[in-house]
């Protein structure tokens, strides 16, 4: 069990405010590895550290805090979901992967016409407005 200074050290944090606000950030998912110690200090298991390390990690990658946090959950929801229903995360995948798959090239499919449209409306006034003579532009081969 680490205590909040503890934890502050190992995530590298500057204060143990900045370590008890990540600790209330995921309450709800640390609530199984938070005990009180003497004078009700703060102490969290080994794998609540672990846990908080996943947060803080997300938090240097550039999400907020609350943003971070958000996905913690969900991944802790998940895996507790995981672990009730006793559905591996590959069958899940699997039953979602070819609508979703599907749903997405549609999206960009739609989204590359709409940039060749944009290219070729763009390119027709440039050639209109300045009166250039009616040469190709060699990216017009591309659209």
């Amino acid at each position: 069990m680490k205590s909040v200074r503890q934890i502050k050290e190992v995530l590298g944090l500057n204060t143990v405010h900045q370590a008890r606000n990540r600790i209330k950030a995921i309450n709800d998912v640390l609530e199984s590895h938070i005990k009180r110690g003497e004078n009700n200090e703060i102490l969290v298991s080994d794998e609540g550290v672990s846990i908080l390390t996943r947060l803080q990690d997300l938090y240097e990658s550039g999400l907020l805090l609350s943003e971070a946090a958000d996905v913690v959950r969900s991944d802790f929801s998940f895996e507790k979901d995981k672990e009730s229903s006793g559905v591996s995360y590959t069958s899940k995948q699997d039953q979602t992967k070819p609508d979703t798959e599907a749903k997405i090239l549609e999206l960009l499919l739609e989204e590359i016409e709409f940039q060749r449209d944009l290219i070729s409306n763009l390119t027709g006034k440039e050639n209109s407005s300045k009166n250039q003579d009616d040469k190709e532009k060699w990216w017009l081969e591309w659209i």
